[in-house]
């Protein structure tokens, strides 16, 4: 398990639909983005977005705008790490910089 750290910047639910490469039918999910920062070799900061499913969108409604932890996992397909939260992870407020 890793710790994802930033900004929460928006909450939404994704329609559900139909999957275009396997066909299969998916139900609506709720999201947040999460504005994170990525230090590069050069010292340079990079701002990245990250969406993320979560269980319940509305326990994230109070937390727009706040730094946050999140508990998640990770796995890679092709060169792209994909994200997602453990389930039953609660998100941790932090001290705002």
């Amino acid at each position: 398990m890793i710790k994802l750290e930033g900004t929460i910047i928006n909450v939404f639910t994704q329609q559900g639909g139909t999957s275009k490469k396997t066909g299969e039918a998916f139900e609506a999910r709720d999201k947040i983005q999460l504005m994170g920062e990525h230090e590069l070799p050069n010292g340079s900061i990079k701002n990245e977005l990250i969406d993320l499913t979560v269980e319940n969108g509305k326990e994230y409604e109070t937390l727009k705008g706040k730094r946050v932890s999140i508990p998640c996992g990770v796995f890679v397909t092709g060169r792209n790490p994909i994200f997602y939260v453990t389930k039953g992870a609660t998100p941790k407020l932090l001290n705002q910089v």
